[in-house]
């Protein structure tokens, strides 16, 4: 069962250098070096959904699996068996889902959960689905998250009266189905608009979104926006459909000297992981191209309806350390034996019945020349409850033909290294710890071997590393090091979190600007986007990037700053926050009632949070806010417009302002898929044929902008801002028909 990381965000730059630590047990981490700390990573199921099959019969209460019917007997005590989450950390889920139906003679259920030692609960009144969150909704921190006990559901407590009353006689129940943890996550969606019309030996048709390939080699079209720092995505979905092939391939390519990935897909809806794709996080964060391509075995064609990366919202940044031989030992895998064949040794290694590695103990081939060492170090980093393990260290004084002579030696605890005088005599191993064994007297190592457990061996212990050295044995350097270090670079992170560092005073810096972080009170450095025991002392978001908050808080001050172009003098907008509006700015919200026209209503002073509007005015506008409430998930939709805080695919027959042809609108998207709305703007929803929107002020036209046509008509009457008319109006800002018009 998935026990996941925690929910929330992070910490930002952080000079960092890192060294790639022995491949063999380094796989993927990277080495923490300065006095900075930073991140890491989580990735789980976006659903964790609860096995109702598994629930029984409470004190007062019973459930029936076969209807998934809850009935209770009592007002109190009334809960039935915990639902199957299993006790541990759920901080990458940011909500519970459960629905209620069929209920008879209570007003609702209750959902409980025991968190880091506290039972809190929510009462859920009526039928229907319920998402609510664990932190805002049940009063959980995010280090309780992490702490999870149990979670579970009791009936109602509520009675009233003689026709109300629960009990024996007057059984409440109610139907519970699909209880599940939601992780927040987040899409970039490929451009197919922008795709090459031909790569290589393979061609796009951008109205029929075919695919197609004359031959079976170099049979690839990049894919638009993919490339650099992509680490904080976990995986690819894509819709295709059958043409005359029903194959393709995904080619990914690497500027850090990785070899390309080639990965044979199947038409059809699909979602594919990375990890299952062969592609490690570390070369993600170096790609230079993700290519569609033909299958190998013939020229064909198949039709490619969408394509897009899928990540977790969260990045989770974890301290752990990671151990290394001290200055001057050498790695007992890096040793070679006598016919120049490396040991093959793998760590961390599990060691239990009979285990053995290293050289063949009863021969020269592999015997390692250890003349110049005095001990062998083993960190042993776990061990079974029943562990008495005898691990026996073959070494020799002469080459000799197998079977010749030999001496078993046992490792002792490190601190006990100096006091022991008979290093043949057995000893075990039985709990986790740094062990050393005495080999100055022996220039061989033939090789390493673990009891059997009919020689009286039990258990099984884990070897994290092992070395040999000279002089006083020294037990292996633990370094610091943040897992997922790659994500604190990728433009498209959005949400950091930090609690699980043990450092104070970190300083941070990502790509994003935008990104949020939690941190624990006095750990960050920096004041912007970090957010202590859900306060933001100052949020500060920045023009073109991407915007998320997977979870509800508080910004003590907040502020954007735009550009309006001096040009259009017009824009669209959408904030998170209720903004101020800046002077010389004017602001509306917009509605569609019909026909090639939408209506104008101008905003007095502050525009609400998550509600689009179209802008009026010139140059650089700073939006500011104060105490502001920053909500999840929230609709962002207005009237007819709809605001966005990542860059969006704007849908079809939709309309976004532009310039076309020398005049300013709200022109159609006439295909999906092919215009985007950047973060913090908004696009609208019209049903109208036309192919742009005229817009009707409410105040009659005398502060606002039309936004059609721009030549200049014989029939109409021009008159400049203050009021004069203009009988040769050139190029400008003037009033017509009571709405202002921009001449080119």
């Amino acid at each position: 069962m998935c026990v996941a990381r925690c929910f929330i965000y992070l910490c930002r730059e952080i000079s960092i250098h890192s060294n790639n630590l022995k491949q063999k047990r380094m796989k993927q981490k990277l080495l923490l070096m300065l006095t900075l700390l930073v991140v890491a990573m989580g990735a789980s199921a976006a659903k964790l959904y609860a096995d109702l099959s598994k629930l029984s019969n409470g004190p007062v209460s019973t459930w029936d699996g076969s209807t998934n019917t809850m009935t209770w007997t009592a007002t109190s005590n009334n809960m039935i068996s915990n639902f199957d989450f299993a006790a541990g950390s759920y901080r990458a889920y940011s909500t519970i889902s459960i629905t209620v139906s069929g209920l008879d003679n209570a007003v609702g259920i209750r959902l409980q959960i025991k968190a880091n030692g506290q039972e809190k609960l929510v009462a859920l009144n009526g039928n229907g689905t319920f998402t609510k969150y664990l932190t805002d909704d049940f009063g959980f921190t995010t280090s309780d998250i992490c702490r999870v006990e149990w979670i579970r559901v009791l009936g109602s407590a509520w009675q009233n009266g003689e026709n109300h009353t629960i009990d024996a006689d007057h059984p409440a129940s109610a139907v519970i189905s699909d209880v599940y943890l939601t992780e927040p996550t987040r899409t970039l969606n490929v451009n197919l608009s922008k795709m090459a019309a031909s790569e290589d030996n393979a061609t796009w048709n951008f109205s029929t979104k075919t695919f197609a390939w004359t031959l079976n080699y170099s049979n690839a079209i990049t894919l638009p926006g993919l490339s650099g720092n992509l680490s904080s995505f976990t995986k690819i979905n894509y819709e295709t459909a059958a043409g005359s092939s029903e194959q393709f391939r995904i080619l990914m390519y690497y500027n850090n000297g990785a070899a390309q990935t080639t990965y044979v897909a199947g038409v059809g809806s699909k979602s594919v992981t990375f990890e299952s794709m062969g592609v490690t996080e570390e070369n993600l964060a170096h790609v230079s191209a993700i290519k569609f391509s033909g299958a190998s075995t013939a020229s064909g064609d198949v039709t490619l309806n969408s394509f897009s990366l899928e990540g977790p919202l969260v990045t989770f940044i974890e301290e752990s350390t990671v151990q290394e031989a001290p200055e001057g030992a050498t790695d007992l895998n890096g040793m070679t034996g006598a016919d120049s064949n490396k040991w093959s040794i793998a760590f961390p290694l599990v060691v239990g019945n009979g285990t053995q590695f290293g050289g063949n103990i009863d021969g020269d081939n592999k015997s390692v020349d250890i003349s110049s060492a005095d001990y062998i170090v083993f960190a042993v980093t776990d061990a079974s409850n029943d562990a008495e393990t005898y691990l026996r260290v073959f070494v020799s004084t002469e080459s000799s033909n197998d079977n010749g002579p030999r001496v078993i030696l046992y490792p002792h605890p490190i601190a006990d290294y100096a006091s022991v005088v008979d290093w043949t005599a057995e000893n075990a191993i039985t709990g986790s710890g740094i062990y050393a064994v005495k080999i100055s007297d022996y220039p061989l190592l033939r090789g390493i071997k673990n009891k059997a457990y009919w020689q009286g061996s039990k258990g099984t212990i884990t070897i994290s590393m092992a070395y040999v050295g000279s002089g006083t044995p020294a037990g292996p350097v633990e370094t610091p090091v943040l897992s997922g270090i790659n994500a604190i670079n990728d433009k498209y992170s959005t949400c950091f979190d930090v609690t699980g560092l043990s450092g104070s005073g970190l300083t941070y810096n990502t790509a994003n600007p935008n990104a949020l972080f939690i941190a624990k009170d006095g750990q960050l450095t920096n004041t912007n986007n970090v957010i202590v025991n859900g306060t933001c002392a100052n949020l500060q978001l920045t023009d073109g990037y991407p915007f998320k908050a997977p979870a509800n808080f508080t910004a003590t001050s907040a502020s954007y700053t735009t550009t309006i172009d001096a040009d259009v003098k017009a824009g669209t907008l959408c904030l998170p926050f209720a903004a101020a509006i800046p002077e010389g700015v004017k602001a509306y919200t917009l509605a569609y009632t019909g026909g090639n026209e939408v209506n104008a209503t101008e905003v007095e002073e502050t525009i609400p949070a998550n509600t689009p509007v179209l802008l009026n005015g010139t140059g650089d506008a700073t939006f500011t806010g104060s105490s502001a409430a920053i909500a999840a998930d929230a609709e962002n939709v207005d009237g007819a417009l709809t605001g966005v805080f990542a860059t969006t695919f704007v849908p079809e027959n939709s309309y976004v302002l532009q310039k076309q042809e020398e005049k300013i609108g709200f022109f159609k998207v006439e295909e999906a898929n092919s215009i985007e709305a950047a973060p913090f703007r908004a696009y609208l929803t019209a049903t109208s044929e036309a192919r742009s929107l005229s817009i009707k002020f409410d105040e009659g036209g005398t502060t606002g902008i039309s936004l059609v046509n721009n030549e200049v008509k014989a029939n109409n009457r021009y008159f400049n801002l203050n009021g004069q008319r203009v009988m040769k109006p050139a190029k400008g800002l003037y009033i017509v028909n009571n709405k202002k018009v921009i001449l080119k």
